[in-house]
């Protein structure tokens, strides 16, 4: 038990150091940037529908997310944050879990929507942008899961797999909460890389 707290320290603290790293630097190098061209806008200018149609897409990485990776760590956690996660996302988990052609309809049915060049939705460009963003979280968390199921057990059980393990979930954790809130504020999330993917996919689909 101490050894997996210990663990569990380690890596929020490693995750936390790297996480600041990464935002320092890309503040770094975006500083001198206006807002309109980091994809900035108007807070004032989304609706409330385009706000809450935004944070709905973060549900699929989300809980591919939780199946890679909270599955196995969770449990080494405090009890009362288990009990919590049994009581709140473990039953969308296990849904997500059995049913997995619904990731993949749900996949599709926002790729139609939002994301190729003729997409019957092209006047909302603040839910696109986090549609796309929320799809592209996805595929980055199954190729991450795919590759960590991938590793031998033996590393996936050690010290440093589970360090590995939970990196990747607060990894994952933070980016999709960040995003939700950005969406709830009605502004554009700016993920290193990541968005700067999202705003690049945009502009050559426009």
């Amino acid at each position: 038990m101490l050894k997996s707290f210990l663990i569990l320290i380690l890596a929020t603290s490693i995750t936390i150091i790297i996480s600041l790293a990464i935002i320092s630097l890309y503040r770094l190098f975006n500083y001198s940037l206006r807002d309109k061209q980091n994809i900035g806008t108007d807070p004032d200018s989304v609706s409330i529908i385009d706000r809450c149609g935004s944070i709905l897409p973060y549900w699929l990485p989300l809980l591919e997310g939780l199946q890679n990776f909270g599955q196995q760590i969770l449990p080494d956690y405090p009890f009362s944050l288990m009990s919590l996660y049994k009581q709140t996302l473990m039953p969308f988990v296990i849904v997500y879990v059995t049913n997995p052609t619904w990731a993949f309809l749900i996949f599709f049915i926002l790729y139609y929507l939002f994301v190729r060049a003729k997409s019957p939705i092209r006047n909302r460009p603040f839910m696109r942008f986090n549609v796309i963003q929320a799809i592209l979280l996805f595929l980055i968390n199954s190729l991450l899961g795919a590759t960590f199921r991938a590793l031998p057990i033996e590393f996936r059980m050690s010290l440093y797999g589970l360090m590995l393990c939970n990196t990747l979930f607060w990894f994952v954790l933070l980016t999709i909460f960040y995003s939700v809130i950005k969406s709830i504020e009605g502004r554009y999330a700016k993920i290193p890389v990541i968005s700067q993917a999202v705003k690049i996919q945009i502009d050559n689909r426009s």
